[in-house]
């Protein structure tokens, strides 16, 4: 899963970014584009557990890949379709957008006044004109060459530009066109932002999070077209600040500013469930490992995250929920038990599932 982060100038975007990669990033450029390219494991106290079950030699996590980019500008200084075309962005599964909510004299705002209902709608202002530009420069050529008897290379996309352009014009994002799936594929080269989820983060202060996640979440969530995005609320400051502390001084602290969850996890989580993602896993003495499928996905599918040959040369699967394997205590009781169970191409792979591929190729 790769996130990319999006934001206006001072929101707090790049702290977000630190704390969410816990402060080991890699300052750099993609191909001369200065962005801040970044992984983190994905903690998740199941795949802990397994860990302590078998005593693998190796031991791995699911990674989430953050890139911080450029901050979307006002006032003309960012060249329309210049931030979409961003090589860094181009493969980059959702975006978080960060609205800035927290008051601090030393950091000016960018519009001189903190309003995070208004933020979010010229964000999302940005966002729509970012798409409109390429697009409207892309019917623009195919009018032209069609003008000189040319005809499009693709019969499907005209058609689909047209009807992403009307959702663009009407304050809808990309996504919202009711595009085929022909369509959609037609504009895969393209990368508009709207087209891909998002995810909104109010970045607020200690302070107001106390008075209540609600009152800073709502009138956020109300500036974006149904269906509205996930928003939440969290201090990027405080995040960061909690990552550059140990295990236990963390817990502390987040106990005292009332803190249930760090903010890493809580964005993980929320970006699963928005792109629709869980996680199986492969045990044994070599590897303890988790991987990342569609919710949904058949086994063969599965099969295919660990290894293309696996997939093509899928039998069957031995499956065991990690509730089941943790009852049992071994995988060889749970055999004895009968929770192991042999399931075949049809089976859709559950959330938290153990999987042994067989496979003949």
């Amino acid at each position: 899963m790769k996130l990319g982060i999006l934001g206006p100038p001072q929101s707090g975007k790049s702290t977000l970014f630190t704390a969410l990669t816990r402060g080991q990033a890699e300052a750099g450029s993609a191909r001369g584009e200065k962005v801040h390219l970044g992984s983190v494991k994905v903690p998740d106290e199941r795949l802990d557990r397994l860990r302590d079950l078998h005593q693998p030699k190796k031991f791995t996590p699911a990674k989430v890949d953050y890139v911080d980019a450029p901050p979307i500008e006002a006032g003309g200084r960012v060249e329309r379709g210049a931030l979409s075309s961003l090589t860094a962005l181009r493969d980059v599964d959702a975006f978080v957008l960060v609205i800035r909510a927290f008051e601090d004299p030393a950091v000016p705002h960018f519009m001189e006044r903190v309003d995070p209902a208004r933020d979010a709608g010229w964000l999302v202002s940005e966002l729509l004109l970012e798409d409109l530009a390429v697009i409207e420069r892309r019917l623009d050529r195919i009018e032209k060459s069609v003008k000189v008897g040319k005809k499009p290379e693709d019969p499907y996309e005209y058609d689909a530009l047209k009807l992403v352009r009307e959702a663009l014009e009407a304050e809808r994002p990309a996504r919202a066109a009711s595009l085929s799936q022909p369509q959609e594929r037609s504009l895969r080269g393209f990368q508009l932002l709207t087209m891909r989820p998002w995810i909104v983060v109010v970045n607020a202060d200690d302070a107001a999070l106390k008075q209540g996640e609600e009152a800073l979440v709502a009138p956020v969530a109300a500036r974006f077209a149904e269906p509205r995005p996930p928003v939440i609320a969290l201090s990027a400051k405080t995040e960061a600040e909690l990552v550059a502390l140990s295990d236990e001084d963390a817990r502390e602290f987040m106990a005292v500013l009332g803190i249930a969850e760090p903010g890493l996890t809580r964005m993980i989580r929320v970006s699963y469930a928005t792109l629709g993602l869980i996680s199986f896993f492969t045990v044994g003495p070599d590897e303890v490992r988790a991987w990342t499928v569609r919710d949904g996905a058949v086994a063969p599918e599965a099969a295919g995250e660990i290894h293309s040959d696996l997939q093509r040369g899928f039998i069957r699967a031995e499956t065991i929920s990690y509730e089941d394997l943790i009852r049992a205590g071994t995988m060889a009781k749970a055999r004895e038990m009968g929770l192991l169970r042999t399931e075949g191409r049809d089976y859709r792979v559950r959330d938290g599932d153990i999987l042994n591929i067989r496979f003949s190729v």
